[in-house]
């Protein structure tokens, strides 16, 4: 039998352990046939028929006695990957957890000569649905596992098990990327390998960032479509983008106070999303609250943003870990309320999460983040074009809309995995 992907083809030397059990009294008999269907004995022995062996017998068994069988996985694929060893079927009447399965396993290469190691089973009550997951392959190897089933012996009299039965299929299944069970390490090693198919878009995950407490990742983004190679272009939706789902907390784009001379009794939003305290927060207190596998996978982002009002500001280019986001990588043009405010609208583009939500700014509620329980504004790195001191930012409700630099609002940086 064979189990095929279009990068992947698993060959399973036996993918099947057809199994029927029945209880006589701790007499145990394990045949094998090679073209025998799934088969359920309901009386006499303990018998456990195999569809691809030679045939085992262990006759007159009592408790502690065991059987052993040896199943083979070959990755015959040119990409690493991984699968699962799984009960396809079970049913186990057998009380106090007395059956009970492990296995060891040899690593060959393409020769079929032991090399390296790969990991055995432990031993486990015939129950869990997966046997072992997330076993790692490579291209051309072989995993040769022996397994063993045992009735395990208590010292007691264990004729409560008596007549009880179990029957079960042992097989093999892909194992599947899943953006939330995944460690980090798992996910920042297929990120840099661009195995990220199994991760989609909208996926989201828990991180614990120490005094500010467990927020939510989402991934924001997969694609990295040709307009991200454009010189000049802001790489902050390009690739593979997380975001903070919710807001971590709070914070002012720039104080009230004095700036380069100039007093400013609402905050500023001269030199723009670069020179702003929001800027050097989220990349110093945020940055450093992140596990350390998570920092050391962020990559350097181009970020573009715009400018205030003041005389001669030209759009900001500045590269950076953490970012706030802008309008276009939320909100597409809708039929009304456009946007007309952020200088930079034209050199990124909208993230992949919000555009499958449709989001723009005549259907915004896609938009809508929360702080804890209540939905919360939330700061954009995009100076409001037409005055010197205010910033934009997304309102309870997901629409665009505008606040004093000095006002403290939600902050939610994105950053790019690499």
């Amino acid at each position: 039998m064979k189990i095929k992907k279009s990068y992947l083809i698993l060959i399973i030397s036996v993918l099947i352990l057809l199994i029927g059990v029945s209880f006589a009294y701790f007499s145990l008999e394990i045949t094998g046939n090679d073209t025998a269907k799934y088969n359920t004995i309901t009386t006499g022995a303990l018998k456990l028929t195999f569809t691809d062996t030679n045939a085992l017998t262990l006759t007159d068994a009592l408790p502690g006695d065991s059987a052993t069988k040896t199943i083979s996985v070959k990755n015959t694929g040119t990409i690493d990957t991984s699968y699962n060893i799984v009960w396809k079927e079970l049913t186990n009447t057998i009380t106090n957890d007395e059956l009970v399965i492990e296995a060891t396993c040899k690593r060959l290469n393409s020769s079929n000569t032991e090399e390296g190691t790969c990991e055995s089973i432990p031993q486990k009550e015939v129950s869990s649905n997966k046997l072992k997951s997330n076993i790692a392959i490579e291209p051309g190897i072989t995993h040769e596992y022996t397994l063993k089933l045992t009735f395990i012996d208590t010292g007691s009299t264990q004729n409560y098990n008596k007549n009880k039965s179990f029957n079960g299929k042992i097989g093999l299944e892909e194992y599947k990327n899943n953006f939330n069970t995944d460690s980090w390490a798992t996910i920042v090693a297929n990120v840099k390998a661009n195995n990220i198919s199994k991760y989609n878009v909208g996926d989201t995950k828990e991180v614990n960032l120490g005094t500010y407490g467990t927020h939510t990742l989402r991934v924001a983004n997969t694609s990295t479509p040709s307009e991200c190679s454009t010189a000049g272009f802001s790489q902050t939706a390009c690739g593979f983008v997380l975001e903070f789902a919710d807001i971590i907390t709070t914070h002012n784009m720039n104080p009230k106070g004095e700036y380069k001379g100039t007093q400013y009794d609402y905050g500023w939003n001269v030199d723009g999303w670069p020179a702003s305290s929001m800027y050097t927060f989220v990349n110093n207190d945020i940055y450093n609250a992140l596990p350390s596998e998570i920092k050391n996978a962020i990559i350097d982002t181009t970020v573009v943003s715009g400018h205030g009002s003041t005389s001669g500001e030209t759009n900001f280019t500045s590269t950076v870990k953490l970012y706030l986001l802008s309008t276009a990588e939320v909100w597409a043009q809708g039929s009304s309320n456009t946007i007309e405010y952020d200088t930079a609208r034209d050199v990124t583009r909208q993230l992949d999460y919000y555009k499958n939500l449709g989001t723009s700014t005549s259907n915004y509620s896609g938009a809508i983040k929360k702080n804890g329980t209540s939905n919360s504004y939330w700061w954009l790195r995009a100076a409001r074009s037409s005055n010197t001191y205010d910033f934009l930012y997304v309102s309870i409700s997901g629409d665009w809309t505008n606040s004093y630099a000095g006002n403290t609002d939600g902050v939610a940086p994105a950053f790019r995995l690499g």
